[in-house]
């Protein structure tokens, strides 16, 4: 937070240093695209909990494993901004949006076949978060009607975690869930570089692609109706299977002792990059 404040005064600067006889202009900015997010974290956890299942269907007799879960990093988000046009060179914005990801039941869907029965289990999972940040533009006019642009954004993230486990047993056709919901607020970093069209003396279309740096902490979530604890990401070890498995779970304590390791509060990273296209409109 103290590097989001540092920020905020040299904008507050760069804005104090412009010159007053150049006539202040205000634009909306409204864009939607893809974007890809790490979520390190949370792909590993996926991928840990289909291992254990298929580690325990290959040490017991009868027993068979399929399935496969994807990775989890595709997302969407929109954004609209307030410009405000300081110069020919530069501007600023005031903006929010939407940011989202899911993984489904489909992508995460496994089969472990057992002697008596089969169990179908699924693991979906979601992010999104509402970003509000600061934004400074570096225009750069070019003759011609195309106009590049950089720009860099400061801001903070209101974020939602949900981790979805479901299970059904064959011949049953609905599965029965269980969930974890938690939330945090962050900060995050982004730099881009774009270019706009215009159409007339008011509107422009736009194509915008960032880098995005925003690792979330400090999760809270419901463990009981009334009860609050943190989201802790760890690994447990298995010694049935010789098996360390990366976990998260909301716990109102750390774990400790000798079967846990890498324990800390639980991280969601929204790092990525993203392509965006939508319009200016000048008033």
């Amino acid at each position: 937070m103290e590097n989001m404040k540092k920020y905020f005064r040299i904008f507050i600067l760069l804005i104090s240093s412009v010159s007053l006889s150049y006539g202040i202009e205000f634009s909306f900015k409204f864009s939607g695209g893809l974007n890809y997010l790490k979520l390190n974290n949370i792909n590993r956890i996926l991928q840990d909990w289909a291992g254990e299942y298929e580690k325990r269907a290959q040490s017991k007799e009868f027993w068979n494993f399929e399935g496969e879960v994807k990775k989890f990093h595709r997302g969407i988000e929109f954004e609209g901004e307030v410009i405000i046009t300081l110069s020919p060179r530069f501007g600023v914005s005031l903006g929010s949006g939407y940011i989202y990801g899911e993984i489904s039941d489909r992508e995460t869907e496994i089969t472990v076949e057992r002697k008596f029965g089969t169990d179908i289990r699924v693991r979906p999972n979601k992010v999104s978060a509402y970003p509000l940040s600061l934004s400074g533009y570096l225009f750069l006019p070019l003759r011609g009607k195309i106009s590049p642009y950089i720009k860099g954004t400061v801001g903070v993230y209101f974020v939602k975690y949900i981790d979805w486990q479901g299970k059904r047993t064959l011949p049953k056709t609905e599965f029965n869930y269980s969930s974890q919901i938690a939330e945090a607020v962050g900060p995050a970093f982004e730099g881009g570089l774009g270019f706009t069209v215009e159409v007339d003396s008011h509107l422009r279309f736009f194509m915008e692609g960032s880098a995005r740096k925003a690792k979330i902490s400090g999760f809270e979530g419901e463990i009981r109706k009334g009860e609050q604890g943190t989201l802790f990401y760890f690994e447990e070890y298995d010694s049935e299977l010789d098996f360390w498995q990366a976990k998260v779970e909301i716990l109102t304590e750390k774990p400790g002792g000798e079967e846990f390791r890498s324990v800390h509060e639980a991280k969601v990273d929204f790092s990525g990059f993203s392509v965006k296209i939508g319009l200016i409109i000048k008033f």
